[in-house]
């Protein structure tokens, strides 16, 4: 039950930090999904999950690219987008 309760913490961090870093480059979110989790340490040495997500985003409307965030315990650690099209 508490692997459940952490992802599920982490992928509302995932989601929130997606659209702020969307928001911020004015892109469309698309979709959000969670493609790894393994075992890891916080900053304290602490027991924690290590999640990465894939998200869609779009900069014109007609095509979509590919970012991934990287969250440690209940931090976020990168935000990666890769170079897009600026609509004109």
């Amino acid at each position: 039950m508490w692997l459940f309760w952490q992802t599920r913490s982490m992928a509302e961090l995932a989601k929130a930090s997606a659209d702020q870093h969307c928001d911020k480059l004015n892109l469309q979110l698309l979709a959000l999904g969670r493609i790894k989790l393994k075992p890891s340490r916080n900053g304290n040495g602490h027991f924690c999950w290590r999640a990465t997500y894939q998200f869609e985003f779009s900069s014109d409307g007609e095509s979509f690219y590919l970012g991934y965030i990287i969250i440690n315990g209940n931090q976020v650690i990168k935000i990666e987008t890769p170079a897009y099209r600026v609509a004109d």
